[in-house]
């Protein structure tokens, strides 16, 4: 039975807490896929401090942690792949998900920059891979009736 690993990603020390067992438990992670994500529905000026702070820490510090947390090893054996979840409002703006949408264009920014910067650390020859994946529209529940011009 494959073990089940939880944690709430807006927490750092949870997420280099699990990251430990599982290379105990596992050995190292080769591939890392960063799927969490959160979002509110409504005018910007509606959305509360709290709101906007949550879906950053979820949304974009999560990325941040799991990189710090699963990176490194990556790099020490030069193979590895980074799967990062933005969305397509990570490539223009759309209004009732502000938040949402600036926290998409950071994971956009993070993944071009963090695989600019290893490769020019290494002279190209990174082979740890990464990949940014932009979904349109996916019925989460988030929105009630999703839809877009």
């Amino acid at each position: 039975m494959t073990p089940l690993y939880r944690c709430d990603v807006s927490k750092r020390e949870e997420i280099f807490e699990v990251a430990a067992r599982v290379k105990r438990e596992v050995g190292d992670v080769t591939i890392l896929v960063n799927n969490a994500g959160i979002m509110s529905c409504h005018a910007f000026l509606d959305h509360t401090a709290d709101e906007i702070k949550r879906i950053f820490d979820i949304n974009v510090l999560a990325h941040f942690w799991t990189l710090q947390a699963f990176l490194p090893s990556m790099i020490e054996k030069n193979h590895g792949h980074i799967v990062a979840l933005s969305s397509i409002v990570g490539l223009f703006g759309l209004s009732n998900i502000i938040p949402y949408s600036a926290s998409k264009f950071a994971v956009r920014g993070l993944m071009e920059a963090i695989n600019e910067e290893l490769q020019l650390s290494t002279k190209g020859k990174s082979m740890i891979k990464f990949t940014t994946v932009y979904p349109y529209i996916v019925d989460t529940g988030f929105c009630k009736k999703p839809r877009i011009k």
